[in-house]
């Protein structure tokens, strides 16, 4: 696949990327439950998606919500919105399975 800047890039080498950022959105379940910095890990997720969403120009349609997903975790801070974290966490793994290179 060739991306912005002309790179050819294999599609195994993204589909890892994809693996590897897939489990990283899952840790923050488990970061969130024990009371450790999910914050940290979430913005380098956004980060990384937000790169990638400027490079593979015809999967806009899904990283967009993606990231929106994502970014709107840090509002869900209080003990009393985890089940909605949660369940935006699991719709972030469905959005992230459906990139299709």
């Amino acid at each position: 696949m060739i991306l912005k800047y002309g790179a050819e890039i294999d599609k195994s080498a993204i589909d890892k990327n994809l693996n590897r950022i897939t489990n990283q959105i899952y840790k923050l379940l488990p970061s969130r439950e024990e009371k450790s910095d999910w914050q940290k890990p979430l913005t380098t997720i956004i980060e990384e998606l937000a790169g990638m969403d400027r490079l593979l120009f015809d999967q806009h349609e899904i990283l967009f919500p993606l990231l929106c997903k994502l970014e709107g975790l840090f509002l869900l801070s209080e003990d009393k919105d985890f089940f909605l974290y949660r369940r935006t966490i699991f719709e972030c793994l469905g959005l992230i399975n459906n990139i299709k290179i």
